[in-house]
């Protein structure tokens, strides 16, 4: 599973639509959509404290540069 499809499933399982995360966090509609795409990684710190999940849960650490 990609990290766009893991962050389209988060925001779905919440009942959230793009505009409204997008808002929760500073972004336009157009931007978030963009990050469920390529998210990045200042972007993804604030989704996972938005969303109350630990950031490996968006991006494995293997994708950070961090081994595991």
């Amino acid at each position: 599973m990609t990290y766009g499809t893991k962050l389209r499933n988060i925001r779905l399982q919440k009942g959230l639509s793009q505009a409204e995360v997008a808002n929760a966090i500073g972004l336009d509609q157009s931007s978030y959509s963009r990050i469920e795409s390529e998210p990045k990684a200042d972007i993804l710190l604030k989704l996972a404290k938005f969303y109350q999940v630990d950031i490996s849960t968006l991006y494995p650490p293997k994708h950070l540069g961090i081994n595991s």
